[in-house]
This record gives C-alpha cells, sequence and structure tokens, in this order.
C-alpha cells in the first residue's frame, strides 16, 4: 500500500467513524418526510462533520510527535492535515448553504415556509446555557465560517510569503475556538446526550489545547535547541548554503533523514529543512539550503558566524530503515539532503546493507558533487550520477540497467513529488511491492 493510500484510509476512516456515530445519536424522527427536517438532519451532519475533523486538523498542526510513526512521520500527517483543512473548510460551505439557501428561497415565495411548533413559556425563567447563548453562538459561527474561508484560501495560496503562512495558521487556531463555542452551544442538549457527543466533546477538547498552544507559541517547545552558527559555505554554482551549527543546550539526537524546523530570528519564523550530518554527539548539525525563494537566496548574505540560532525537532521517518539489506537511494536535485547523513551514517556504522545512491541534477556544481561523491567513498555506497541536460532524466528503464536487481531492493526517494510518484508508479506496475517504495513528502504547505 503507497503512502497516498494509507493517508487516504485514514481520512477515509475518520469520515466513516464520524458518520457512524452520528447516524447513531439520530433521533427516530430524524428523516421526517418534509423538506424541513431533512433539512435540519443534514445541518448538523455538515456542522459535525465540519468541526470534527477541524479538530482533527487543528491537533495534527500541533505537531504532536507521539503519533508520527502512525502515518510514517510529520511530512506524512501534514499531507493529511491539509486535506482535513480542505473537507472541513468544503463541509462548512455546505453547511452554511443548508442554513441560509432555503430562507433565500422562502423569501423569493419559492419555498413554503416552515410551520414550527409553538414553544411553551414555561419554564424558561433563569439562564439556559444553550437557549441564552443560541444567538451569540450562531452570530459568531458565522462570521468564524467567513474568516475560515479567507484564511484557508491564504493558507493554500503558494504564493502567499511563508512567514505570513504560520501567522494565518495562528489566527485559524483562534477562530478554530470560536467555533467551538458555536458548536458547543447548538448542538443542544439531545446531541451531547447522545453517544456523538463525548465522541465530539473530546476532538474538540483535545483541538480547543492544540489551539492554545498555537496561540501561546509553544508549538515543539519542548523539543526546541538553542545554538550557534559555527561555519558558513556557499556554493554558488548550485546556490546551496551550507550551515553548521554548534548547539549549546541539549539535543536529543537524530536519525539519518530526519529534518528539523530552524529559526534564524527575524520576523520570517522557523522554516524545515532536512538535516545533512549525522548525529556524533558533538552538538553539531548541518543543513544545506537551496536558494529557491526569497528567503532562502537572501540568507547567504543575512547569515554569519556566531548568529544565534534555534533549532526544533527532529521530525520524519525517512529514516532508511527498511526490511530488505539491499537498497538504493535517489535523490533529485536538493532531494540529495537526506541522504547526506545516510552516507556519514553509514560511514560510522558500516551496516550490512548494500546501498546504491543515484543523484540527479540539472546544475552540476563540480565541488559539491565532489563532496557528495567523497562521501560516498568513505561509506562503501556505491554513487551513480546523472546531470539532466546531458544524461536525461532518470526512468525505470535506465535504472534497470545501472542495477539490474532493483525489486530485490527498498527503495528510498526524496525530490520533485511528481518525479517520485512517476517512478513509483511505473515500478508498480512492473510488480514492485509499493511498501518498500519510501518517498518523503517534504511540503509543508
Amino acid at each position: 500500500m503507497t503512502v497516498a493510500s494509507k493517508l487516504r484510509n485514514a481520512f477515509l476512516l475518520v469520515v466513516i467513524l464520524l458518520t457512524a456515530v452520528w447516524l447513531a445519536s439520530l433521533p427516530a424522527d430524524a428523516w421526517g418526510l418534509s423538506f424541513w427536517s431533512l433539512r435540519n438532519s443534514l445541518i448538523y451532519y455538515t456542522g459535525i462533520l465540519s468541526i470534527g475533523l477541524m479538530s482533527i486538523a487543528v491537533i495534527l498542526a500541533a505537531r504532536p510527535v507521539q503519533i508520527e510513526s502512525l502515518l510514517g512521520g510529520l511530512d506524512k500527517f501534514y499531507r493529511l492535515h491539509k486535506w482535513l483543512g480542505i473537507a472541513a473548510a468544503l463541509l462548512a460551505i455546505a453547511h452554511w448553504l443548508l442554513e441560509k439557501a432555503p430562507r433565500w428561497l422562502v423569501q423569493f415565495g419559492w419555498l413554503a415556509p416552515r410551520q414550527r411548533s409553538p414553544r411553551s413559556a414555561a419554564g424558561a425563567t433563569g439562564f439556559d446555557f444553550f437557549r441564552d447563548l443560541h444567538g451569540l453562538a450562531a452570530h459568531l459561527g458565522e462570521w468564524g465560517f467567513y474568516l475560515v474561508l479567507v484564511l484557508v484560501a491564504l493558507a493554500l495560496w503558494k504564493r502567499f510569503p511563508y512567514r505570513y503562512f504560520f501567522m494565518v495558521h495562528r489566527l485559524l487556531a483562534a477562530v478554530y475556538l470560536l467555533l467551538v463555542f458555536h458548536s458547543v452551544v447548538l448542538m443542544g442538549p439531545a446531541y451531547w446526550s447522545a453517544p456523538i457527543g463525548p465522541l465530539l466533546g473530546i476532538l474538540m477538547a483535545a483541538g480547543s489545547v492544540a489551539a492554545a498552544i498555537s496561540l501561546f507559541s509553544r508549538i515543539g517547545q519542548s523539543r526546541k535547541a538553542v545554538g550557534r552558527i559555527e561555519a558558513l559555505t556557499h556554493h554558488q554554482q548550485n546556490a546551496v548554503l551550507d550551515v553548521v551549527i554548534r548547539l549549546d543546550t541539549a539535543w536529543p539526537g537524530h536519525d539519518a533523514g530526519q529534518f528539523a524546523f530552524v529559526d534564524f530570528g527575524g520576523d520570517e519564523g522557523a522554516h524545515p529543512f532536512s538535516i545533512t550530518s549525522a548525529w556524533r554527539r558533538d552538538g553539531r548539525l548541518s543543513f544545506h539550503i537551496k536558494g529557491l525563494g526569497d528567503y532562502t537566496r537572501r540568507l547567504p548574505e543575512q547569515l554569519f558566524v556566531g548568529q544565534t540560532v534555534t533549532v526544533e525537532g527532529p521530525y520524519g521517518r525517512f529514516d532508511f530503515k527498511g526490511a530488505r539489506h539491499r537498497q538504493i537511494w535517489i535523490g533529485g536535485g536538493m532531494g540529495i539532503s537526506p541522504f547526506l547523513a545516510g552516507l556519514q551514517t553509514h560511514a560510522d556504522r558500516r551496516p550490512q546493507d548494500h546501498v546504491d545512491l543515484i543523484y540527479t541534477t540539472r546544475v552540476p556544481a563540480e565541488a559539491y558533487i565532489a563532496r557528495v561523491r567523497g562521501l560516498a567513498a568513505q561509506a562503501g555506497i556505491r554513487f551513480h550520477l546523472l546531470v539532466e541536460q546531458t544524461d536525461g532524466r532518470l526512468t525505470l528503464e535506465r535504472l534497470e540497467a545501472m542495477i539490474p536487481e532493483w525489486k530485490e531492493a527498498d527503495i528510498w526517494f526524496s525530490g520533485p513529488a511528481k518525479f517520485g510518484e512517476a517512478l513509483r508508479d511505473s515500478m508498480i506496475a512492473k510488480g514492485f511491492d509499493a511498501e518498500h517504495f519510501h518517498q518523503e513528502m517534504f511540503d509543508m504547505r
């Protein structure tokens, strides 16, 4: 089963679970024959499902490493977080339309108004949480819905500056708390006493804690270490900056292939980068940073030796711990980064695994390639270089010619997502077990 299939199954499992528990919570007359009865049930369903999915998305955004292994790493459940957020927003739109559209139809005379049963005034004295806060909760929920649409759209806009991307997520945490209040009040006593009540209560409580952690900038606080830049090397030919950090506070250690969030100070905030050094208990971490966007292109001019840096991590499960002793590592472009730590770890420990490293690049920076080749030689790993301008792209046919026994190996791929997916699909078409294809999803947006 591919990683995408696992994530899809996890998403569907959440939707099915919430739907099943909601169905079990419905009153006997929920599916009345009238339009208004059906509409009422669907309003509750879309609202419950939306806040349920949103709660899980907020929990995942807080980076709970305790469940990281369940989905194969932080990069994987950030993908799930994105799907949940989009689905929650779409369900919120459906919820809003079910509430508003019938009223518009009534105003135009295209639909008969709802016949409401007269409510008795007896027993209406005193404060009633659900009754007296209903209007406020409905009002806040509507404005929260509008804010969610705007903030989700900004978060999904790839050109939206990264530093504002994290600010948007913090605002989403605040809006989520408004929607929790809206949901708690408008669900009413009937649903809170049904099976869906405790389930949704647990999700919203956990989501509220995660939202508070985000609002108070406490995400990953226990996993942060502080250090200083010890060395900087700028490879101008391929626009890669090597940053060596010497940590002054405790670091739990890391496996080759993991990544960390690095904050160099200023307004930009922390960015995720693959760790390119093996952990040798000397307090040093290395990162190779490609100048791809405005922020990373400016780093060679802004960073300096001795500068204070905060590092949060490690995260990820791209750790080369496959079931087979034969491994093929494929690094496309800056996807080579996690393999650099792998080469150093392999050289230190000399495991029995037989490894081939394939490095494909469009920018053949000689000094950089020489370093990768030298690390591979030290580790006893066969190194294959493909320069796309002269050698063409890596295809399965070319891989078969280079490594005929590829079907017996665990494949570890890091690089452009579509490149990896095309390679994986062609392998599966030839009978390769998808369980042995490991792909890093290094996309946090």
